[in-house]
Parts: structure tokens; sequence; C-alpha cells
């Protein structure tokens, strides 16, 4: 299977961080990369893995919202 390589830009939005941090990440050597004339792109599916090693949890989920709740944010506390 190909690696999915991203840019930097990409990958940001991707794990849910700013692309600063993307790149200070590789320039610390605490994520791979490949580099292309001066261009980076990282394996999506090799940072994902490198995350979860670490414990690191600032991966976006794909998961939908929970439902809200019938009466919305405005509901007040039942009075006791």
């Amino acid at each position: 299977m190909k690696p999915t390589l991203l840019s930097v830009k990409e990958l940001a939005q991707e794990i849910g961080v700013s692309t600063q941090s993307i790149r200070r990440a590789y320039w610390d050597g605490l994520i791979p990369g490949y580099r292309f004339q001066k261009m980076l792109r990282f394996d999506v599916e090799r940072i994902r893995q490198i995350l979860l090693e670490r414990g690191l949890v600032t991966m976006r989920t794909r998961r939908a919202r929970p439902p809200a709740r019938a009466g919305g944010a405005h509901e007040k506390a039942p009075v006791r």
C-alpha cells in the first residue's frame, strides 16, 4: 500500500494542530517527514501511529457530535 503523503497544512488540519507545531515537531525530530526541494510531506498513517505510541491525543476524530438534548442549552435545572 502506498503511503498517503500530506503537506504541512493538510497534516495540521488532519490532526488538529497548527502548521507551526508540525514544522517544529519535524525540525526537532519528533515526527518523520520527506523533504522535496523546499516542500515537506508526511505519511499520515505513520504520524498517527507515532502519536498513539506516545499517548498524544491531538488527532481529530471523524465521529459525529453527540445528539443535542431536547430543550437546548437554555434548559433550567430542576427546582428542589
